[in-house]
């Protein structure tokens, strides 16, 4: 039920911001998906990041991603606000704040950080990959942390 809820969130984000976005700036979609470890539990991630840019190399926007303990114990919905930045042409680096939204339902609604460091390659098309190491933070009655691998498409809309 909560993924249901996510992918309408990001549906919901993808109309805003397009319908938002300033004329002439490149609106940049970056679907993204992962696996790795929450707090020694196998989880996955799967989301949507919608970004606007802030300079040449850095960009800023909304992200919403579904948090999947493969268990079956616990799924949250991550809404919050990443800051992206690309150097060298092909390193991508971020940082967000983040709430998750049903996380231990036991413990509200937790807020944390999320980081990404990772490849990013810049071709000369609006299609570019991505591989980054995804790192979460969530701040609850006992402090979460969680360490995966990402890895999507962004594309950019002119």
């Amino acid at each position: 039920m909560k993924f249901k809820k996510t992918l309408i969130l990001s549906a919901l984000l993808l109309i805003f911001s397009c319908a938002s976005a300033r004329a002439g700036s490149s609106l940049q979609v970056r679907p993204q998906g992962g696996i790795g470890f929450l707090s020694g539990t196998t989880y996955s991630h799967a989301g949507l990041r919608v970004l606007l840019p802030a300079g040449d190399y850095q960009k800023y926007g909304l992200e919403v991603s579904h948090l999947n303990i493969l268990d079956g114990s616990d799924e949250s919905t991550a809404i919050g606000i990443v800051l992206e930045q690309r150097l060298w042409e092909w390193f991508n680096m971020s940082i967000g704040t983040i709430g998750y939204f049903g996380y231990a339902e036991r413990t509200g609604n937790p807020v944390g950080l999320v980081t990404n460091l990772g490849w990013e390659p810049q071709m000369k098309s609006d299609w570019e990959p991505f591989v980054t190491y995804r790192n979460d933070i969530i701040f609850a009655t006992k402090i979460a942390t969680g360490s995966a691998i990402s890895v999507g498409v962004s594309y950019k809309f002119q």
